[in-house]
């Protein structure tokens, strides 16, 4: 498997594990540092492998990168669920200066221009690569920012978007708890916005679907609807 930038080169290197947290429950952020010095745009994943580790079953595993390269480190968040497979067992299970591999990062969730309004929709761990996006536009102030985000429970990197709405009138962020009151919150934003902002959309699968049906029947063009699809998953 073989993965290229837009120039056709193939980005990778090895990067050491700086930090592991277990935020809450099953919730973790990796750091890793990043010795190889590469770059990335805001919002894009890697294909991420664990050089000398006994994995069972599939080999790597997709993660949206949380942080942008100005921060100086690899960030990516995830959960593993109930039952965590063999690849996360080891990959959260590492100690510093261990080993990780990574090709790319690269992907299509990315901020599409500097002026049309901004419509971000997160849905769990989903917000791991809107936290890089609102991380590029944090300091924005000449267009509108609203960010959904809709979890059950716990808000990874909840406090720190908080806090970086806080300090930015442009940035309004909405945290729901259910699907009625999400699902609201985007018609209104469809109905205000309607194809003068770009919708960026990051969650599971079946999520993905219903956000992007939802806004199709408040009539946004599907070239204004950026949807990014849960990766890392067990």
């Amino acid at each position: 498997m073989k993965f290229k930038d837009v120039k056709g080169v193939i980005k990778k290197g090895e990067f050491s594990v700086e930090s592991i947290e277990n935020l809450y429950g099953d919730y973790y952020t990796v750091k890793l540092k990043n010795d190889a010095g590469i770059t990335w745009i805001p919002g894009e994943h890697g294909v991420f492998t664990l050089p000398g580790k006994k994995i069972e079953g599939r080999k790597y595993r997709l993660f949206s990168v949380a942080s942008v390269p100005e921060e100086g480190f690899i960030l990516v968040g995830t959960r593993t669920g109930k039952e965590s497979s063999s690849f996360k067992k080891a990959w959260l299970t590492m100690k510093p200066n261990e080993k990780v591999a990574l090709r790319g990062p690269f992907g299509w969730l990315k901020i599409q221009d500097e002026t049309s309004p901004i419509v971000m929709f997160a849905s769990g761990v989903g917000i791991t690569p809107i936290r890089a996006l609102l991380k590029q536009v944090e300091f924005t102030t000449n267009r509108p920012i609203e960010v959904v985000y809709s979890s059950s429970g716990y808000y990874l990197f909840g406090v720190e978007i908080e806090n970086i709405a806080s300090k930015n009138p442009v940035i309004q962020l909405y945290k729901m708890t259910s699907r009625k009151e999400t699902a609201a919150k985007l018609d209104e934003l469809a109905d205000h916005y309607g194809n003068a902002a770009y919708y960026y959309n990051s969650g599971a699968t079946a999520v993905m679907r219903s956000v992007k049906k939802q806004y199709s029947k408040k009539g946004i063009n599907k070239n204004r609807i950026i949807s990014d699809l849960f990766l890392g998953a067990k």
